[in-house]
């Protein structure tokens, strides 16, 4: 199901959180958090407790997320180079490059600079593909090891740091894409917002994360496998709806979002389990229905930049 919502407000960016004094950053914050970084509303409900952190949810917005996140954020963030599988995230497997084929034809209508950036491109396998298809391309990611990679390897135009940092003029590009990356962010109002500054007028950002309010996160609750905060580093979750406010709070004319997928359990949970052809079957008959309702597992959603 698509969920489309007008938005035209015009925000300045925020600024952004750099933790030089830790331990004011940590007063600063508390214990409990008092206003919604999206929608503003001032009234949450703690669902559960994982890794030793509350997860909140936003009454007014359904934005899911770790309030508390230092000093643990910080100290995680030392060990992705070890966490990183650089081996299986270098191959183009079948079922991933079906996946950008038809992202590639989704955004073929929107080329007019004709230029892609990809935030948290990792080792360029998108941006490759991208460039095939006659695409100017720019990525960047926040680990030099893999940026090095697909620099090195692939030839690709990638800046190793965050997106403020990058310093691209205005205007720039007519897509952006982010796969698995809004959830890892302190500040998302912030990010989109440069985003939205780096897009050509009507440009859109396509972004690729997990459904805070699918079937299997209600399903699973704290076990669902993407509340993750140690080692994943994983604080804010998305929906639908959280889309709706955080398109209205970073100044996008408009966003549209879309789910599928749904699981009893996680790929790794019922590997060689007797019961696994049946889990299959009935999460591909459910998955249908959880699409259509706007509560799959996996969460698109594709903001555009006003016309001016």
């Amino acid at each position: 199901m698509e969920q489309v919502t007008k938005r035209k407000s015009q925000v300045e960016p925020r600024q952004i959180l750099v933790p030089e004094d830790l331990q004011r950053v940590i007063d600063d914050l508390g214990t409990e958090p008092t206003e919604c970084m999206l929608c503003g509303g001032a009234q949450f409900t703690a669902l559960f407790e994982r890794t030793g952190k509350k997860f909140w949810e936003c009454q007014g917005c359904e934005l899911v997320f770790v309030h508390d996140i230092y000093p643990e954020f910080i100290d995680d963030t030392d060990h992705l180079d070890d966490t990183y599988h650089f081996d299986r995230l270098a191959v183009m497997k079948p079922a991933r490059a079906k996946r950008y084929a038809t992202l590639l034809d989704s955004i073929e209508k929107e080329r007019k600079l004709g230029t892609v950036l990809e935030v948290g491109c990792g080792q360029g396998l998108f941006l490759e593909q991208c460039r095939k298809a006659g695409w100017e391309v720019n990525g960047l990611d926040v680990l030099p090891p893999v940026a090095e990679i697909a620099r090195s390897q692939r030839g690709l135009e990638v800046f190793t740091g965050e997106l403020h940092e990058a310093k691209y003029p205005d205007a720039s590009f007519d897509v952006c894409f982010m796969s698995e990356v809004i959830e890892h962010i302190v500040d998302p109002v912030n990010l989109m917002t440069e985003i939205r500054r780096v897009l050509r007028p009507g440009g859109i950002a396509i972004l690729v994360t997990g459904n805070a309010q699918s079937w299997s996160a209600k399903w699973r609750g704290g076990k669902w496998a993407y509340y993750r905060f140690g080692g994943h580093l994983h604080i804010r979750f998305f929906s639908p709806r959280a889309a709706e406010a955080l398109a209205e709070a970073s100044g996008f004319e408009s966003v549209t979002s879309e789910t599928r997928g749904f699981a009893f359990q996680e790929a790794a949970e019922v590997r060689g389990k007797w019961y696994r052809p049946f889990a299959q079957v009935t999460q591909g008959i459910v998955s249908q229905f959880a699409g259509v309702r706007g509560a799959g597992h996996r969460l698109r959603m594709r903001f555009r930049r006003a016309e001016e």
